[in-house]
């Protein structure tokens, strides 16, 4: 494994930006809730504005009243009107498809939904057939199910659903599309995936009937009043200070207000499993979800197989899991996880081509990569394909490394994590 040169000198407190999942789903929600609501904790990167932009071109008021915090005014859902422009979402994949669903079930609703060069790249059909079953009308105009979407809001169908994918993504459109509708949805999954859309359900008074842990139903009547949303750290967003803290060498690092849901939490699981010591201290919970402290200890790591129950919960820390797996006796490896071919860039083929490029000998699979225990790399040219959890990975192992990685582009940063290398300076 290789052996860390950073070393931490004194104990390090820091605070992670809001979630990115919920506060792209505070928009959401205080947009169908009809009156005034508030967001606290907002993650103020570009991923999440940019959904509250197009929000904003649909007739809800948001305010800003400092760092993180809004006040929202929204006619509710029936007082939604279709934006005189095309709704630009820029890099936010999460945002385009649960804007979709949305949209998808309002009858009175025109919009053409598009984004960057990076999101018009990603698969949309995983919601456009689904949703087009519910009987919305929604159309690649590039006709090879990407992005731009247009959408003509229908009045939909009950639905009933059984997804070939554990995705919060196309679970929360089809939910979403049933709350515009004001029909019922029951859906099921193959693995549980990321329930932060059922929580603010529940947290704004709805119904779920919980089949079991892969199935539930969801009726209406759906109606949503304006409250206080309060958005947790972005567990997503820590976890490259907790590998950092688990493979640096001297003090404890604690990161403050974390969201701790349990869909959420695998990689802390997986990291505990590699012989990591990552203690959760003053739990509680907020807006429906738990969160707490996390003071993260250095720590001996080791290969460990990971199930394939656990992938769709660290699906997007395996870019920070693989370099803790350079750090990691006996190497790493990641299978069953063909779902990071569709994310913001093809993360399978670009962790492979960066580690190769820095000395790695890795196997790359259709549904993961692995490679065994190494004890050196060296400096090389680090392409994020505009992707910014490669670029936030491989900054944690030029810092751990003390290696001058010369990475392409860091601007893709602040879509998810902005003042993520003020942070980083400071250690």
């Amino acid at each position: 494994m290789l052996n860390t040169n950073a070393s931490f000198s004194r104990k390090h407190e820091i605070l992670v930006p809001g979630d990115k999942s919920i506060s792209h789903r505070s928009v959401l929600f205080s947009s169908l809730a009809q009156g005034k609501s508030e967001i606290s904790g907002f993650l103020e990167g570009e991923d999440p504005k940019n959904t509250m932009k197009c929000f904003s071109a649909l007739g809800v008021s948001f305010v800003s009243e400092g760092s993180g915090k809004y006040s929202v005014r929204s006619p509710g859902k029936q007082g939604l009107k279709s934006p005189l422009s095309e709704l630009d979402f820029g890099n936010a994949g999460t945002g385009i498809r649960l804007s979709a669903g949305l949209l998808a079930g309002l009858p009175q609703m025109r919009a053409t939904l598009t984004g960057d060069e990076s999101l018009r790249k990603r698969p949309m059909a995983r919601i456009m057939d689904p949703l087009t079953a519910m009987g919305a009308e929604i159309e690649s105009l590039t006709g090879d199910g990407r992005a731009p979407l247009r959408i003509h809001g229908k009045q939909l169908a009950n639905y009933s659903y059984k997804s070939p994918i554990a995705s919060a993504q196309i679970k929360s459109a089809l939910v979403l599309a049933a709350l515009s509708s004001d029909i019922s949805i029951d859906y099921e999954e193959s693995e549980l995936s990321r329930d932060h859309t059922e929580n603010m359900i529940r947290f704004l008074g709805g119904s779920i009937n919980q089949i079991n842990p892969l199935r539930f139903v969801l009726t209406p009547p759906y109606k949503f009043e304006g409250t206080s949303f309060r958005v947790p750290g972005d567990l997503s967003s820590a976890s490259f200070y907790i590998v950092l803290g688990l493979c640096a060498k001297g003090e404890p690092t604690i990161i403050k207000g974390v969201g701790l849901n349990p869909s959420r939490v695998g990689i802390i699981t997986v990291l505990q499993r590699m012989g990591g010591k990552i203690e959760i201290s003053n739990p509680r919970s907020e807006c429906g979800e738990a969160i707490g402290d996390l003071v993260v200890y250095p720590s001996k790591l080791h290969k460990i197989e990971i199930e394939e129950a656990l992938i769709p919960s660290i699906i997007d820390e395996i870019p920070i899991l693989t370099i803790a797996g350079l750090y990691s006796d006996d190497g790493f490896s990641i299978r069953h996880a063909k779902e990071l071919r569709a994310k913001e860039s093809d993360r399978i083929s670009a962790m492979v081509i960066n580690l190769k490029r820095i000395g790695v000998s890795v196997t790359e699979f259709e549904d993961g990569y692995e490679f065994k225990e190494i004890s050196s790399i060296h400096s090389g040219l680090i392409d994020t394909f505009m992707d910014h959890r490669i670029a936030m990975s491989f900054s944690i192992l030029s810092k751990l490394a003390d290696i001058d990685l010369k990475i392409d582009d860091v601007s893709w940063v602040d879509t998810s994590f902005p003042g993520f290398f003020e942070i980083l300076k400071e250690f």
